[in-house]
């Protein structure tokens, strides 16, 4: 994760110009579409002036890479209202950034939208501005194809309703809930994990374990301890009887355990593959089946997509593909997270939001 020193700054209300609403319209949540970058797993949206900044769960700052003074600035941002259920009317605003050179970004990115829980973060400026609360409904779209062209994922600034046609607002059919935690200072958001399973079979790790989001992380990062056990679980579940299409090929890095994807079954949940789950507190699990945990990385080759972290700490850092294809709801305010069931299990995807302008 990227970010620089926060900038502090009065947040000034925008000048109403043809159909662009002003902030002090307020009330109503600001919605975006979110796309994947496939060169660097980062996950974009289309903020400034049109053009994509990065969307960084940890980044306590909105950040930007050019800016009119080397210690922040204020710039104006925009994206459109909405009911839930469409775009409504654009909307620009003020905001408070910092300046700096990040790490390599996307094509056409010119900057960081942080988005942890901060008083400077994108997500609490929009809170700010356009009086909602301060909250996030988070879609992350795969980099796969659509009928339509490329996954599209969305992002509710204010929290939701987020209503996929025909189908309801799914912030109110959430599979879990988790209870969000802070972790020795850091911007993010951390949840606690009582235990991982892989077929219901607990691994040996002893709890409770720290959890980071991330969607800047391309893969969830485990802490070597935590990494050798599940490996160690997961090979035993696939070796087993329920699973003899499992066959081991040659592994592709990152990656340690890759297999044969021919002969995968495949599924609404994506391969076939044993489950992994982690029971969450509050006593929800978040089930992570084949299409959260398995990544193509050929055309006949499929790898566990968990990665041995380099440090000791957290336990583990959720990233971007474990995130994908369901909804994630982050309340800053009543410190919780909610998650709804791997939406293709449903017959739905992040891409099915409909992004035409209400009429």
């Amino acid at each position: 994760m990227w970010s620089s020193k926060p900038f502090l700054l009065a947040i000034s209300l925008c000048i109403s110009a043809l159909s662009t609403c002003t902030a002090a319209g307020g009330g109503k949540p600001l919605v975006s579409a979110v796309t994947k970058d496939a060169s660097t797993s980062l996950y974009t949206a289309p903020l400034k002036d049109g053009r994509p900044l990065v969307l960084d769960l940890s980044g306590p700052v909105i950040s930007l890479t050019t800016c009119s003074s080397k210690n922040g600035t204020v710039t104006t941002l925009s994206a459109n209202a909405t009911d839930g259920a469409n775009p409504l009317f654009p909307v620009s605003f003020r905001a408070a950034a910092s300046c700096g050179t990040p790490p390599k970004l996307p094509a056409g990115a010119i900057g960081v939208a942080g988005l942890g829980p901060s008083s400077q973060s994108f997500l609490a400026q929009v809170a700010r501005t356009q009086k909602v609360a301060n909250k996030l409904a988070l879609c992350l779209p795969s980099d796969g194809k659509t009928t339509s062209g490329n996954s599209v994922g969305v992002a509710i600034f204010g929290g939701g309703p987020l209503i996929f046609p025909d189908r309801g607002d799914f912030t109110t059919m959430l599979a879990g809930t988790a209870p969000l935690r802070g972790f020795n200072g850091s911007p993010g958001y951390y949840v606690t994990a009582t235990g991982i399973a892989v077929e219901q079979t607990r691994i040996g790790v002893s709890g409770p374990l720290v959890v980071g989001l991330s969607s800047t992380a391309p893969y969830t990062a485990l802490r070597p301890d935590v990494y050798a056990a599940l490996v160690r679980a997961f090979d035993q579940a696939a070796t087993g009887p329920n699973f003899p299409w499992m066959s081991r090929v040659a592994a592709v890095a990152p990656f340690e355990r890759c297999y044969d994807s021919t002969k995968l079954p495949p599924t609404r949940l994506g391969y076939a593959v044993p489950q992994i789950d982690l029971n969450l507190e509050g006593g929800s699990t978040y089930f992570l089946t084949g299409g959260n945990s398995m990544v193509q990385v050929s055309a006949n080759t499929a790898c566990l997509g968990f990665v041995r972290a380099a440090g000791q700490a957290p336990a583990a850092v959720l990233g971007g593909f474990q995130m994908e294809n369901r909804l994630l709801v982050l309340d800053v305010e009543k410190k919780q997270l909610g998650f709804t069931t791997f939406l293709n299990a449903v017959g739905l995807s992040c891409s099915n939001f409909n992004f035409t302008l209400a009429a």
